[in-house]
């Protein structure tokens, strides 16, 4: 499968309803922890990294509180969701103003060294072609130096045990209200799992615990946090860019 394939699947999985994954406990506890990790900039220029609909943009809003987010995806539906929702913020008064960009974040990314001021890639880097540790150079190579980068990815290996009653018992209150469009999300659950099938194929990778560690500490980063989420499957973490002496 092409890339352009790639592409139209996650337009589709827009489509399908992306959104409402995060209605769903696993999720909202990986987002909720995320956000956590959070600091308060109060002004600076921030990188969405593969936005998706803009499921990240009130947190980062909120908690970090830039002067301006650059939301990319290269997701078209995507990116028009992302920006209903950069729109309800702003009515709701909302400092922070979003730019977005339609792009293929596993090419070299549009903007010069040392751009950003802050960082937030949320499950991105598992999903590009160019590998998690080219993804991670590259993001490293458009944050300044002190900037913080915040990152949320699933893992390769992990010990991940779940009860069978274990969706029931962590189902959202939506799935009470919502049935039918909860059972649309398990169609959408089907859809993730073809993405990272063929986001593989295409040369993505799921990265270890200690290599996502690893990678960063020699591009120079530094004051880490890692937080488990996904019952194991996945991490998130916050990380301080250094020093850019390594190569």
């Amino acid at each position: 499968m092409n890339e352009a394939t790639l592409r139209k699947l996650w337009d589709c999985y827009s489509r399908a309803g992306y959104e409402r994954f995060y209605l769903i406990r696993v999720f909202k506890d990986h987002k909720k922890k995320l956000g956590e990790l959070f600091l308060s900039a109060n002004n600076g220029v921030y990188l969405d990294a593969g936005c998706g609909t803009g499921n990240m943009f009130e947190l980062i809003a909120e908690r970090i509180q830039p002067s301006e987010v650059y939301a990319v995806d290269w997701s078209e539906e995507m990116s028009k969701k992302a920006e209903e929702e950069a729109r309800r913020l702003q009515h709701n008064s909302a400092k922070t103003e979003f730019k977005f960009f339609l792009s293929d974040l596993s090419k070299p990314l549009i903007w010069r060294d040392n751009f950003f001021d802050g960082i937030v890639a949320n499950l991105l880097i598992c999903y590009l072609a160019c590998g998690w540790r080219e993804a991670l150079s590259e993001l490293r190579r458009v944050l300044k130096t002190g900037g913080y980068l915040y990152l949320g990815t699933y893992l390769e290996r992990f010990d991940w045990v779940v009860h069978p009653l274990e969706p029931w018992k962590h189902a959202p209150e939506a799935f009470l209200l919502d049935p039918v469009g909860s059972f649309r999300g398990l169609k959408i659950k089907g859809m993730i799992t073809k993405i990272s099938e063929e986001a593989k194929k295409n040369g993505a990778e799921f990265p270890v615990r200690q290599e996502v560690i690893d990678a960063l500490e020699s591009l120079g980063f530094g004051e880490m946090k890692v937080v488990t989420s996904h019952w194991g499957g996945a991490i998130v973490l916050r990380a301080r860019l250094a020093s850019k002496a390594c190569s």
